[in-house]
């Protein structure tokens, strides 16, 4: 139990705590701890009516009666009785409430009677509101089932709960009408039980705690019944986890799988472009490098040797322009065979 639960609850010499929300409760704990006080009959009395009217009394003064009005003091036997009555009925009411509540109502002037009505009239609003709350509770009733893997006792502690309700807002149900309710809103493994409650007893006489006692006695063989039904929701659940996981593991063959070939592929490829290569360099050397005369013997292998051999042999070319006409002249006259001016 919370702190704040035993103050809503109070003791035999401390009276109840209210809290918002729950001024029904609070006024059921407030009642019982007035009436086991020791003038409670008294105290509820000016909760109900009101303070004492003033006693009066009369004197004589110069043979003349003057009516005066009696002291607190000055009171004795029932009278006050009263008196205190009406002073406990303020100071419990005072020790009763909190700082939120204790700054909304008028609590100088007002007796107990007048502050209690203020209270009930901000905790439980206008007609309009009551209303509400009270169409809130029948939509609740009317809509109200067991939940499903809810247990039998959570399930009549929800009910008990909302019938309090129903029962505070001045809303009464038969005994035949709770049982029935009752019954009908259990789940389905409860179905052939509660068919049995309906035939066997009768539901006008029996109390609701009764059903739930009566029922209770069967609720090993509904868990049974219950279990039955998840085992083949388990096993499909587990085939479903275990082809999902066997699917993970393929994709993961089928990603490693293709990994291997794209680097198998890339290796490949490198290969083929490496022969390639090769074939066109010996191509390219096959066509643009002769092997070297004896006027070119003097020329290394070096990449500039080979360009300044390019251009000695296109000065040499150009120098042999005019002399291969004129040898061609005397071919045609002489017919001498042809001469080669590298070598002779």
């Amino acid at each position: 139990m919370t702190s704040r639960e035993a103050l809503a609850i109070g003791t035999d010499t401390k009276p109840p705590i209210l809290f918002r929300g729950e001024y029904e409760q609070w006024k059921d704990r407030f009642m019982d701890f007035i009436e086991r006080h020791d003038l409670g009959e008294f105290i509820r009395k000016s909760l109900e009516e009101g303070v004492m009217p003033h006693v009066m009394k009369t004197r004589t003064v110069d043979t003349k009666e003057i009516p005066y009005q009696l002291k607190f003091d000055e009171l004795d036997g029932e009278d006050l009785k009263r008196a205190r009555a009406d002073r406990l009925a303020k100071s419990f009411i005072l020790q009763d409430i909190t700082n939120e509540i204790y700054v909304k109502i008028d609590i100088y002037k007002a007796t107990g009677k007048q502050m209690l009505y203020q209270m009930e009239k901000m905790m439980l609003g206008s007609k309009v509101g009551n209303q509400l709350k009270i169409s809130n509770c029948l939509n609740n009733y009317e809509e109200f089932k067991g939940r499903v893997g809810e247990s039998l006792a959570e399930t009549y502690d929800r009910f008990v709960t909302l019938m309090n309700e129903l029962s505070k807002n001045k809303v009464n149900k038969s005994q035949i009408e709770l049982n029935l309710k009752f019954l009908s809103i259990l789940q389905p493994e409860w179905k052939r039980f509660t068919r049995q409650m309906k035939q066997i007893k009768d539901l006008n006489d029996i109390p609701l705690h009764k059903v739930y006692e009566t029922l209770k006695q069967n609720e090993e063989e509904v868990d049974e019944i219950m279990d039955e039904k998840r085992q083949p929701e388990k096993t499909i659940v587990d085939s479903i986890a275990l082809v999902v996981k066997k699917k993970k593991k393929k994709m993961i063959v089928y990603e490693s799988e293709e990994v291997e070939s794209e680097a198998n592929s890339d290796s490949d490829n490198y290969e083929k472009l490496k022969q390639a290569m090769l074939m066109l360099t010996k191509a390219f050397q096959k066509k643009f490098y002769k092997n070297p005369s004896s006027n070119s013997q003097r020329y290394s292998s070096g990449p500039s040797n080979y360009v300044q051999k390019e251009r000695f042999e296109g000065k040499r070319l150009e120098e042999r322009k005019p002399e291969e006409k004129r040898c061609k002249a005397e071919e045609t006259n002489q017919q001498e065979p042809p001469k080669c001016y590298n070598c002779g």
